[in-house]
C-alpha cells in the first residue's frame, strides 16, 4: 500500500521533470504545490497560534496565583481557552503535516528506480550491478539508486542498465540532476576539497554551503513565525517571556536542518530550502489575512477584562461597606446590655371536657368532643320523609343550650358559720332523682339531635294509642 502511494507521487515527479527537463525546477513546483493544498489548514492552525499567544498573559496571571497547584492551574487554564473559544492542540497540528511529505519525499528522492521508474526490486538491484560492473562507485549502499540514476545520463550506461532490467527498460529514463553546475545527486560533505577531482570545484564547493543556506533560511522563517503569531507588540513581548523556554528549542529545530544536510542528497536540500520560503510567504498572508479579525477579537477580550475588573472592583467596595457597617452596629451596640429572652407563655388551662373525676387531664388539655362531628350513616337506599322530619324537629322544640357552670363548692368554714353546724369528715353522696338528673345532662349538639330524629323517624310506629 505504502509502495503504490509513492509511486504515484514519484510518477507525477517524474512527469514533471520530462516536462521542465530539470530535476531541480520540477522540487520547487512540487514544493509550491503541496503548500497551495496545505494552505487551508496552515491558515487554520495560525489562527489558533494566534489565538495562544493574545491569552499568554492571562496564561502567567494564572502561574501566578496558581503556581503551586498544578491541578488547579491545569483546571483554570482549560476554563481559559474554552471561554476564549482556543484549541491547545489546534496551533501544532499544522506544523507537523510538513514531516510525513518530507519523509515520503526522501524515499522518493533515495530510490528513484523504485518509485519514479516503478522497478521492480529484482529490476533495481540488476540495474545497480549493471551499473558497478562498468567500474562506478556508487558509494553507501542507502543512496546506490540516486547515483546509478544521476549516471543514466550517459548512453553507455543506459545501454547497460537497459540490458540488466528486460522488461523493465522502456521504463527507464535520464533524469537531469543539475542545478547552477551542482549535481543534485550527491551528498554534501565537510571535507569538500576531497572531491575537487571527481565532482570539481564549484560542484564541491556548492554541494557543502546548500545545507548552510538551508539552515539560515529555515531560522528565519521561525522568527518570522514568532512575530507573525503575535497581533501587536505588546502581545510579542509577552510571547518573548512566555516562551523563554522554548527558545532553545526555536534555535535546535534549523540546527536538525544542517544535519539533514550533510546526510542526505542535495536535492533533499532543494526541497527543505524552498518549504521555508514558501512558508515564510504563507506566514505573511496569513498574518495579513488575520490581523483585521484578531484586532477586533483582542478589542472585545479586552472589553471582558475591563468588565470583570469592574466588577471585582464593585463587589469589593460592597464587602468593605458591609463591613463598614457591622463594626459600627457593633460599636453602638458596645455599651448595651443584652435584653433578657421573653418568658414563656402560661401553658393553657383544661378544658371542662378534659376532666375525668379528680384527674384534670384525662382526655387531655384541649379535648373538645365537638371538634369533629361525625356525621350518622345513612343507607342511600333508604329514602326519607323531609316534611316528617322537619315536623318532628318543629314538634320537640329543642334548642341547644349552654352548658351551665358548676356551682362553686362552700368551704368548710363558711358553711360553719352560716348553719353552726360542724361538717362531718365524710358526707354520703345523695343519690339523685331522674328529674335531676335530667337537669343536670348536658345539653345535645345539633348533630347528635339531629341523628335522635332520624331514628325516632325510621322507628316503627305503635298505631294504638293506649299501649
Amino acid at each position: 500500500m505504502i509502495t503504490t502511494i509513492l509511486q504515484f507521487f514519484g510518477g507525477f515527479l517524474l512527469w514533471m521533470c520530462n516536462f521542465f527537463h530539470s530535476y531541480a525546477l520540477s522540487l520547487i513546483v512540487f514544493t509550491l504545490l503541496t503548500r497551495l493544498v496545505l494552505f487551508p489548514l496552515t491558515l487554520r492552525g495560525k489562527r489558533s497560534m494566534m489565538q495562544m499567544n493574545a491569552l499568554n498573559a492571562e496564561v502567567q496571571k494564572l502561574q501566578k496565583q496558581y503556581g503551586k497547584d498544578k491541578d488547579r492551574l491545569n483546571e483554570e487554564t482549560q476554563k481559559l481557552y474554552e471561554r476564549e473559544g482556543v484549541n491547545p492542540m489546534g496551533g501544532c497540528l499544522w506544523s507537523l503535516l510538513p514531516l510525513p511529505i518530507l519523509m515520503a519525499l526522501y524515499y522518493i528522492i533515495r530510490r528513484p528506480l523504485l518509485y519514479m521508474m516503478a522497478l521492480t526490486e529484482d529490476q533495481v538491484t540488476a540495474a545497480i550491478e549493471a551499473v558497478q560492473a562498468l567500474g562506478y562507485d556508487l558509494g553507501s549502499s542507502a543512496y546506490q539508486e540516486i547515483h546509478a540514476a544521476s549516471l543514466m545520463q550517459n548512453s553507455e550506461v543506459m545501454s547497460a542498465v537497459q540490458a540488466a532490467v528486460g522488461d523493465g527498460a522502456d521504463k527507464l529514463q535520464a533524469i537531469n540532476f543539475n542545478m547552477l553546475g551542482i549535481d543534485l545527486a550527491q551528498t554534501p560533505t565537510l571535507k569538500f576539497w576531497e572531491n575537487f577531482d571527481t565532482l570539481g570545484v564549484w560542484c564541491s564547493v556548492g554541494l557543502f554551503l546548500i545545507p548552510f543556506v538551508v539552515t539560515a533560511l529555515n531560522f528565519g522563517y521561525t522568527k518570522l513565525s514568532q512575530k507573525t503569531n503575535a497581533i501587536n507588540g505588546q502581545q510579542a513581548q509577552a510571547n518573548d517571556s512566555a516562551n523563554a523556554s522554548m527558545k532553545m528549542m526555536n534555535y535546535l529545530m534549523p540546527l536538525m536542518y544542517l544535519w539533514f544536510g550533510f546526510i542526505m542528497p542535495a536535492g533533499m536540500c532543494v526541497y527543505m530550502a524552498f518549504s521555508a520560503i514558501f512558508s515564510a510567504l504563507q506566514e505573511l498572508i496569513c498574518a495579513r489575512m488575520l490581523r483585521k479579525d484578531f484586532a477586533k477579537m483582542e478589542a472585545e477580550r479586552q472589553q471582558r477584562e475591563l468588565e470583570a475588573k469592574e466588577a471585582e472592583k464593585q463587589k469589593k467596595a460592597e464587602i468593605a461597606a458591609r463591613r463598614a457597617a457591622q463594626e459600627e452596629e457593633a460599636k453602638k451596640n458596645r455599651g448595651k446590655k443584652r435584653p433578657k429572652k421573653a418568658k414563656k407563655g402560661v401553658k393553657d388551662q383544661p378544658t371542662q371536657f378534659s376532666r375525668v373525676g379528680v384527674r384534670s387531664y384525662a382526655r387531655g388539655r384541649a379535648y373538645d368532643p365537638n371538634r369533629y362531628p361525625v356525621t350518622p350513616y345513612r343507607d342511600p337506599a333508604d329514602v326519607l320523609d323531609e316534611q316528617q322530619l322537619e315536623a318532628e324537629y318543629a314538634k320537640r322544640g329543642h334548642k341547644l343550650e349552654q352548658a351551665e357552670p358548676e356551682p362553686e363548692e362552700t368551704a368548710p368554714e363558711a358553711l360553719t358559720a352560716e348553719t353552726g353546724e360542724t361538717p362531718e369528715t365524710s358526707v354520703e353522696t345523695p343519690v339523685e332523682t331522674p328529674a335531676e338528673a335530667a337537669e343536670t345532662k348536658p345539653a345535645k349538639s345539633a348533630d347528635e339531635l339531629f341523628a335522635e330524629i332520624q331514628q325516632d323517624a325510621a322507628a316503627p310506629r305503635d298505631d294504638n294509642p293506649e299501649s
